[in-house]
């Protein structure tokens, strides 16, 4: 029985991507009709075998039972797709809307046009954090999420939930990986594997603080960890760490218009990353706002830079009228 699939998908910003794929006899074939913004133009490919895993992963996407229309109250990314198999015929479209499992159809399709780049390369595949003699890792492929403890190990089954996908994403895309080496107080280590095959390890204080979004990401992580208790899932905040004797404040803030930080220590407990503060510059000492972009806890003598180089946060900004901060 043949099988034929006919996919578009972008926006007017990124162009559009289509191809088409015909399944018949255990060979597929395959043409890119479109190629979006990309360099990729028009192609045919000489059919070739196709895999009982792939036809599978097909079949698993169940998608006669999608529903033919899917809609947000704001526009984004467009998608058609009509799908046949024999007599039965799907014929589908979003408008910043999407199925269920829509990314699988995604994957799927990436697999067989990986120059289109249906799935952005920057994907996180597998997250993988240490902290305390315990481990914590989320499997995208596996569908799987391990707490791994000294002394027993947890496995739970996480299928296709995104929450906790998105909320890693988001954590992890705004962390400047360079400077967290370089700042880093090795409270906790990481490991990002994304889509490309590029793998990602750094340490970094594990708080909010430093990392905006940990909070939202173990919320996620929790709703499949109910039944136990970990370090790993409850990270202590800013002022529990900063409280132990001989543990120093070092926060890095950026200046308007500027992309590189600068390192200044604090004794409030109460900045948070994403707080405007005065700070002294120049020999002079002059006073200027800037905005707190990260906030690490160190041993006296294990500071990155000697204590006597650090000025010092002279306090939160109170801004004028005619302020934009």
């Amino acid at each position: 029985m043949t099988r034929r699939l006919k996919f578009s998908i972008g926006d007017n910003q990124r162009g559009y991507k289509s191809v088409e794929l015909t399944i018949d006899g255990g060979q597929v074939s395959r043409k890119i009709l479109r190629g979006g913004l990309s360099a990729v133009g028009k192609k045919i490919f000489p059919a070739e075998e196709i895999s009982d895993e792939h036809l599978a992963k097909l079949d698993a996407l169940e998608i006669f039972a999608w529903e033919k229309n899917y809609s947000s109250a704001t526009r984004g990314v467009q998608w058609q797709l009509t799908f046949s198999d024999g007599d039965e015929i799907y014929r589908g479209r979003g408008d910043g809307a999407f199925p269920e499992n829509f990314e699988r159809l995604a994957d799927w399709l990436d697999e067989f046009f990986p120059e289109l780049e249906f799935i952005d390369r920057q994907r996180l595949e597998r997250v993988t954090i240490d902290y305390i003699g315990e481990r914590l890792t989320v499997d995208r492929r596996d569908k799987t999420l391990t707490l791994d403890k000294p002394k027993s190990n947890h496995v739970y089954g996480i299928d296709d939930d995104k929450k906790i996908f998105i909320a890693a994403q988001k954590l992890f895309d705004a962390v400047d990986i360079a400077d967290a080496v370089e700042f880093s107080c090795m409270c906790a280590t990481f490991e990002l594997v994304r889509h490309d095959g590029t793998v990602d390890a750094f340490a970094a204080p594990y708080t909010e603080n430093f990392l905006p979004g940990l909070t939202k990401f173990l919320e996620a992580v929790r709703t499949f960890i109910d039944d136990l208790t970990a370090d790993i899932l409850a990270p202590p905040q800013s002022a529990e760490i900063s409280a132990r004797r001989g543990r120093l404040i070092l926060c890095k803030v950026q200046f308007p218009g500027s992309y590189k930080h600068y390192t200044y220590s604090t004794d409030d407990e109460t900045l948070s990353a994403g707080d405007i503060v005065d700070v002294p510059v120049g020999r002079n000492n002059d006073v200027t706002w800037a905005r707190l972009v990260e906030i690490g806890y160190f041993d006296e003598y294990d500071t990155p830079i000697p204590r006597d180089k650090i000025k010092k946060i002279i306090g939160k900004h109170v801004a004028d009228e005619w302020e934009n901060v």
